[in-house]
């Protein structure tokens, strides 16, 4: 079986980090602190322009680097 993973470079992984970080600086809720995923908002009106040079993958991809790495907690919708 022969899959095709893709890669980011990291230099460009730690880029796509700093610009997630400075993005959800930006939308974060003044009161509550809370903010959308940042893949959220790509495309969108309220997209950041520190995203604007990353591709959706890139910043998938920061962000599960940053939940990693214990910078970033979402919470997960449960059913009620």
């Amino acid at each position: 079986m022969n899959e095709y993973f893709e890669t980011i470079d990291s230099e460009r992984l730690f880029e796509a980090s700093e610009a997630v970080i400075k993005a959800l600086t930006e939308v974060a809720d003044r009161l509550t602190g809370r903010c959308p995923r940042p893949v959220d908002l790509m495309g969108t009106p309220d997209q950041p322009a520190c995203l604007v040079p990353f591709s959706r993958y890139e910043v998938e991809e920061a962000t599960a680097f940053l939940v990693r790495m214990g910078y970033l907690e979402f919470r997960t919708k449960t059913k009620a």
